[in-house]
């Protein structure tokens, strides 16, 4: 089992949570409607990042854990929480493995573009004991910029083959995970599948946009990239603009949500 260094995402909590695309109401509709179990509820947002959905779903619970192992991830969680309110919402700094939660406590954990980052086993064990009988798991996932097959998405993947630093990825998970499918995890842990749904939006990217959600993952941080971040920017702004002047790029971009439940006792 491959695991991930824990710093892959120190200095992207600004970028992330200005640049990635928030998650459509339609699918934050499909997870309250099939995951509260005893409304108000309590819900885990677990790799949390900058809170995306925690700050999509609080509302509909009673208390919310906002959890990240980047501290620099959960002090912008703090500062959104004092801003709006949200008295709801608990944000802290733990990894997934070391979090410590009552057990049968949540009746919905979601994890957002993060179950293939944690060591999987581990994680869908915790999440089966955190959850109430009957809750539910959420695995929710999104694609990037340079997904789909237009020049300008060839062009972003060709950036990214040259600008990626080496060992930012563990070798072998990609691997592991097609062997052992997230599903086969969920359900050698206890739980039921309870269906998977796609949502999509359409979202027109600008070149700044693309570079700040660029800038914001774990391979190509300021980080990674260290003193050719500047260069990385230029040659992505040079390259975009070559295959479209006027600096507009359109893309249709697809969420997934996996649901899995606990049985009822």
């Amino acid at each position: 089992m491959a695991d991930f260094a824990r710093n892959l995402f120190r200095g992207t909590a600004r970028y992330y949570d200005r640049y990635r695309i928030p998650y459509p109401g339609t699918l934050i509709e499909h997870l309250s409607k099939r995951a509260v179990v005893s409304p108000p509820g309590t819900l885990l947002d677990i790799a949390c990042g900058p809170g995306p959905l925690a700050f999509a779903l609080h509302a509909r619970f009673a208390r919310t854990w906002a959890v990240d192992q980047e501290p620099d991830m959960i002090e912008v969680v703090r500062e959104k929480a004092a801003a709006a309110g949200a008295d709801d919402i608990v944000p802290s700094v733990a990894s997934v493995e070391d979090l410590v939660a009552p057990e049968s406590s949540f009746d919905l954990i979601v994890a957002g573009n993060a179950f293939h980052r944690f060591r999987r086993p581990v994680a869908a064990a915790n999440f089966i004991r955190w959850l109430r009988p009957g809750g539910h798991a959420g695995l929710v996932w999104s694609n990037s910029p340079w997904t789909g097959d237009a020049p300008w998405q060839a062009a972003l993947r060709d950036i990214m083959d040259r600008w990626q630093p080496p060992g930012r990825m563990p070798p072998g998970y990609a691997a592991d995970r097609a062997a052992h499918p997230d599903e086969e995890i969920m359900t050698a842990a206890g739980f039921e599948s309870a269906g998977s749904r796609e949502f999509v939006t359409d979202v027109t990217w600008t070149v700044d946009s693309i570079t700040g959600f660029m800038l914001s993952t774990a391979v190509l941080s300021r980080l990674a990239l260290g003193d050719g971040a500047a260069g990385f920017e230029a040659e992505v702004r040079r390259d975009l603009l070559a295959r479209s002047p006027d600096g507009s790029f359109a893309q249709r971009v697809s969420f997934a949500c996996e649901l899995y439940r606990r049985p009822p006792a």
